[in-house]
């Protein structure tokens, strides 16, 4: 996570801290990633940042689950460490079940994994005393790092719930839209790690195409994408062949045809978003204009991307390059931020739940994505491009690969 702008999309948004338990929230502020919750499709760790930087991200977690799973993520960097077990009948009222770990038979020298589990387990252990719950260990979390008052955004309900539960003062309020405007500039790391989500996907979603042939049908293709991805560490997400969405499409890839693609694949939690025409044999003049003219206002955009252009304005300046090409086509020139998910960024008013884009204005560190397809039928196929942009001080840079714009195959 970008600490710095989380600090100051909190003092912005009034909020003093933040208690998460959303997967992907739990991975942006740790690194660790919650496969429990995401088996269960309920939450099983929190996380709490408060606004005030001299404190370090506390972890609420099970002792278990730290020591068998968050020990081998090999993550370290200062965190509050907040353990629990569940509570035991057979000792006193209130009292935290011993922590457990596995035995030692013995027969064999621990392995290099099996002793860090230890040594981590015990330096959490040392950090706090266990609770016996999670609720427990969350109030102390929350008490402790001062976000048992004032204003505190949240994730779930779950969050609420188990605060109230627990006699905590705190306003929760949902966060959905201060998280995205977090998620929407990216630290170093998170630009790394986008570089190798968007080649991976580019070049699995290349290499997918150009292994198929005319006869082929949507299925194959959509399989050869998945696999592709698997190839390079990524998973496929979707795969958008000629408009179409539906995984049970019957349709095949016809010689002299034209169709668009648009894949998605995420590695690391980071996501890939990757378009492109692919011809089946030689184009038509029909398809072959729809891209010359896709590719055009592409390079208009791409020649003016900066920071402080809105998205209104990439619109506009595509929108007006066809035109004065001669260019009689229906262009999106949508844009959206792409990061943790496929669209990261905020909607317009809205804290949670259901929003409306906004007019998103460019900042250093956004990953952008301008989606071209052309909305119209009846051209005897179907054009897209679409590339990952990292919005630098002076400009854009491309992230994935840009050498081809058509396919031929």
């Amino acid at each position: 996570m970008n600490l710095e702008r989380a600090y100051q999309v909190m003092a912005e948004d009034g909020l003093d801290g933040l208690i998460l338990c959303h997967p992907t929230n739990v991975f942006h502020l740790t690194g660790y990633t919650d496969h429990v919750a995401l088996m269960h499709d309920t939450p099983s760790a929190f996380v709490l940042l408060a606004r005030d930087p001299r404190q370090a991200p506390g972890l609420v977690m099970s002792q278990f689950l730290y020591y068998y799973s968050f020990a081998d993520t090999g993550i370290d960097f200062p965190l509050q460490t907040f353990l629990f077990t569940g509570w035991d009948s057979q000792l006193q009222p209130g009292q935290a079940s011993p922590p457990f770990t596995f035995g030692d038979t013995g027969q064999a020298p621990l392995r290099r994994f099996e002793r860090r589990r230890i040594e981590v387990n015990s330096a959490g252990l040392a950090r706090a005393a266990l609770s016996n719950g999670a609720g427990v260990a969350l109030s102390r979390a929350a008490r402790a790092m001062g976000l048992d008052r004032g204003r505190v955004g949240h994730d779930s309900m779950v969050v609420p719930a188990m605060c109230a539960a627990e006699g905590l003062n705190a306003v929760l309020v949902p966060a959905d839209r201060s998280l995205r405007r977090v998620r929407m500039i990216k630290s170093a790391l998170e630009i790394s790690m986008m570089r190798l989500a968007a080649k991976a996907n580019a070049d699995a979603a290349l290499a997918a195409v150009k292994s198929v042939r005319a006869g082929a049908n949507h299925a194959e293709l959509r399989a050869a994408f998945v696999s592709e991805c698997a190839r390079r560490g990524a998973t496929a997400q979707m795969m958008q062949i000629d408009t179409i969405l539906a995984e049970t499409s019957g349709g095949s890839l016809q010689d002299g045809s034209a169709f668009a693609i648009d894949c998605l694949s995420h590695g690391l939690h980071y996501f890939g978003d990757f378009g492109r025409t692919v011809f089946v044999g030689e184009p038509t003049r029909t398809m072959k204009r729809a891209t010359d003219a896709i590719s055009l206002g592409w390079d208009a955009v791409r020649e003016q991307l900066r920071p402080g252009l809105r998205y209104s304005d990439i619109k506009r300046i595509g929108t007006e390059a066809l035109r004065k090409a001669g260019y009689q086509l229906d262009v999106a020139f949508t844009c959206h931020s792409v990061g943790l998910s496929h669209t990261d960024e905020p909607g317009r008013g809205v804290s949670g739940g259901y929003w409306v884009k906004d007019d998103i204005l460019l900042q250093e560190n956004m990953i952008l994505s301008v989606d071209l397809p052309v909305r119209q039928a009846g051209m005897g196929g179907s054009a897209h491009l679409e590339d990952l942009t990292l919005i630098t001080r002076t400009g854009g840079e491309q992230i994935n690969d840009t050498a081809q714009r058509t396919i031929t195959i």
